[in-house]
């Protein structure tokens, strides 16, 4: 039996699958770049995204779509949530018409 130490733990799940982005693949091509450990560059995000949320975020967006080996991923990822929205709009849309009727108010005209 093995005896794995928190920090190895912590290291083993801030690697990710192997090839495998997490999200948009930022930290790992990023490491890449700097020549650094995946899980160093993905815990500093992490603290980084704990005190400085939206700041963290904006960023990590704006790499994910400018980086060219993360460029398509992101896309591809915004423009799947770009149709899940339109989708979900028409269903909204679609129940307030049914609750509301069609438009026709009840009342009549004399």
């Amino acid at each position: 039996m093995q005896d794995e130490t928190f920090f190895d733990s912590i290291k083993k799940n801030l690697n990710g699958e192997p090839g495998q982005p997490i999200v948009l693949g930022v930290c790992r091509t990023l490491a890449a770049r700097f020549n650094q450990e995946v899980w160093l560059i993905r815990l500093a995000a992490i603290v980084l995204g704990v005190f400085y949320s939206f700041v963290t975020l904006v960023v990590y967006i704006l790499l994910g779509l400018f980086m060219e080996e993360t460029s398509h991923r992101s896309k591809s990822l915004f423009e799947g949530l770009g149709i899940w929205f339109q989708e979900f709009t028409d269903k909204v849309g679609k129940k307030c018409g049914s609750v509301c009727g069609s438009g026709r108010s009840s009342r009549r005209d004399y």
